[in-house]
């Protein structure tokens, strides 16, 4: 069994983002330390990818694109591995527990975060932003997020409405 280093370094390099100095130095240092075996690029490359993920798991909890990532690298790692006939048993497990630590906050659909970027409201192209930034939110919010948002509108809209007519009632009340 010969497997690609070239494959390899193509995952690793451009699919998983590694450093590409730092990773062909180590593998340099381990083939010089340990020989050039098969085996040894099979553990090199199999280390390599849980420490990678390893770097990337910090980043799985934040939103569910990061998750999705990550298990999609688990994918695409142990479908390289499968072309070459190489054990995936171990890289299997690890995708099963990093499954298995799924945050319920993903399954529940009223676990939007909305984007808060901010915006100098003093310029127009500040004002445009936020305006989008709001109707993205609103568009992409799940329905208890909207449901929120109709409602402060609800209650701005009967505040302003009772000031108007308070106005009214009081200008009626000094004209006559």
């Amino acid at each position: 069994m010969k497997i690609s280093e070239a494959k390899y370094n193509t995952i690793f390099i451009d699919k998983f983002s590694a450093n590409e100095t730092q990773f062909h130095s180590e593998f340099a240092r381990i083939i010089k330390e340990y020989g050039y075996s098969e085996e040894i690029k099979i553990d090199f490359y199999k280390t390599a990818f849980k420490q990678i993920i390893k770097s990337y798991d910090e980043f799985a909890n934040k939103n569910e694109f990061n998750y999705n990532y990550i298990a999609n690298m688990y994918n695409i790692f142990i479908d390289a591995l499968i072309v070459d006939n190489i054990s995936t048993r171990d890289i299997e497990l690890d995708l099963a527990e990093f499954i298995s630590k799924k945050p319920s906050s993903f399954l529940n659909s009223d676990a939007f975060i909305p984007d808060n970027k901010y915006y100098n409201q003093n310029t127009k192209y500040g004002r445009k932003k936020a305006r989008e930034q709001a109707m993205r939110n609103y568009q992409n919010g799940s329905p208890k997020y909207r449901a929120e948002q109709d409602n402060i509108k609800l209650w701005v809209t009967i505040i302003v409405l009772i000031f108007v007519a308070v106005f009214y009632w009081l200008k009626s009340k000094l004209e006559g």
